[in-house]
């Protein structure tokens, strides 16, 4: 994927978190009017801000003049969202769903590695997802499946990284194991005993995660590493407690939000953060890392307020809610902006150490 393709793509991605993040406010009580979108806040954020994200992120390794399209596709979700266009727009994630399946099927083919068929299930978690939204058209449908495409999609990348580790064969079956117990949750009567496996299966990795990801050893290091070391670690816990909302009660209500937001705030945006720094290079086609102290900023608040969110949740407190929720929304957009502004003055930088090397 050349640059001028990236380009295009960022602006949808750039749509689907903003408005994504405004429809949560909505929902959140602190937006009263409605808009075309504020009814769509599930399908911005995963299928056209994260799914635009990690369509792009596998895109750019293929290398193919059409493969553009996938990410592409995922992205004018937001506009279809936007413009009052629901049914396209859950099309257009069918479509992204299907040809992100693809590019993994493309990789295991290739490589017949066991994350790369990890991720090929998360890719068809997606797609069953966008299309249990569209057929049913209620979005606690296809919220297990979402949840599934992130977490498979995530375990995976980690799963491949252990093939840097000394680690046994052993420790690594141990991981798929807590992912096929998750599947097989995802799979049966959600609601009868679904949930416990689903459940459990989130929490075995994270444990696994927390005990044996290269995180605690990236912790010993300085600057980036030990940064993404202590998002990872946040969200394994993060992740941890998602799982034991799930196990415990009815998901309905406000524990229902608890159970949600620690995983797609607490564990995904954890990931985000760690990882934007280290994959933006590889999608945006620059050389330096753009890492600034300054990111621990919005990370310390991102799950100091989402630890107030979850606190207002467990206690029905409604004004405390809806202050967890916006501050979440700002500490994600600063990130974002932050990250922006790192890289445009990192870029400058780059261009000047060329000029004077000439």
């Amino acid at each position: 994927m050349n640059k001028s393709k990236k380009i295009v793509v960022i602006p949808f991605v750039v749509l689907g978190l903003v408005t994504g993040a405004l429809a949560g406010l909505y929902r959140i009580g602190w937006i009263d009017i409605s808009t075309s979108y504020t009814g769509h806040h599930g399908g911005l954020m995963v299928g056209s801000f994260l799914g635009t994200l990690i369509c792009m992120e596998r895109a750019v390794v293929i290398k193919k003049k059409l493969i553009f399209l996938i990410p592409l596709t995922a992205g004018l979700s937001g506009m279809f969202f936007v413009f009052n266009q629901p049914i396209p727009a859950k099309l257009a994630l069918i479509v992204a769903g299907a040809g992100l399946a693809s590019m993994f099927i493309y990789f295991y083919q290739k490589s017949k590695e066991l994350y790369h068929l990890v991720m090929l299930l998360g890719a068809v978690c997606w797609l069953t997802g966008n299309v249990l939204l569209l057929v049913k058209n209620m979005y606690p449908e296809p919220t297990a499946w979402w949840i599934g495409f992130l977490f498979l999609t995530i375990a995976g990348e980690r799963l491949e990284l252990t093939k840097f580790l000394p680690m046994t064969r052993v420790k690594r079956l141990a991981l798929f194991s807590a992912l096929v117990i998750f599947f097989a949750g995802l799979i049966a009567p959600f609601h009868i005993w679904g949930k416990y496996f689903f459940a459990a299966g989130l929490m075995i990795a994270a444990i696994w995660l927390l005990k044996y990801d290269m995180a605690g050893k990236a912790l010993k290091r300085p600057g980036l590493s030990r940064y993404s070391a202590v998002a990872l670690i946040a969200g394994y816990v993060w992740l941890l407690t998602s799982g034991l909302f799930f196990f415990k009660g009815e998901m309905a209500g406000y524990l229902y939000d608890a159970a949600l937001h620690t995983f797609f705030i607490g564990f995904v945006f954890s990931m985000i953060f760690a990882h934007a720094p280290v994959i933006l290079p590889g999608i945006m086609g620059f050389a330096f890392k753009p890492y600034h102290p300054a990111l621990y900023a919005w990370l310390i608040l991102l799950h100091a307020s989402l630890a107030v969110r979850i606190g207002a949740d467990l206690a029905f407190n409604v004004d405390l809610r809806m202050w967890g929720g916006m501050i979440n929304a700002i500490a994600i957009l600063a990130f974002f902006v932050s990250l922006g502004l790192i890289v445009k003055f990192g870029q400058t930088k780059e261009s000047a150490k060329v000029k004077m090397a000439k």
